[in-house]
């Protein structure tokens, strides 16, 4: 690999990481809501509303799980055009 391959692929690695500590802070986040909105049961239409809220970010996190995992493969694809190039 060349100076520009590493700083590419270095820039792309640290892009997934920053991405996937944001994901695991939503997913705390999201549990901690979830445990809150079980303790809450004496308050019934605010455990409701947020159970919503959970089922919402759920999808949420869901749809951004797929962006990502979407956006890895292109950027593998790109990257293993710029080799071909390159090394060509």
């Amino acid at each position: 690999m060349n100076g520009v391959d590493q700083t590419a692929h270095s820039r792309v690695q640290a892009a997934q990481d920053r991405l996937t500590r944001a994901i695991d802070r939503l997913e705390v986040a999201l549990q901690k809501r979830a445990d809150d909105s079980l303790a809450a049961q004496n308050l019934p239409h605010e455990d409701s509303g947020l159970r919503s809220d959970l089922q919402h970010l759920q999808a949420e996190n869901a749809e951004l799980r797929e962006l990502v995992e979407t956006a890895a493969e292109r950027l593998d694809g790109t990257i293993a055009k710029f080799k071909a190039k390159l090394a060509g």
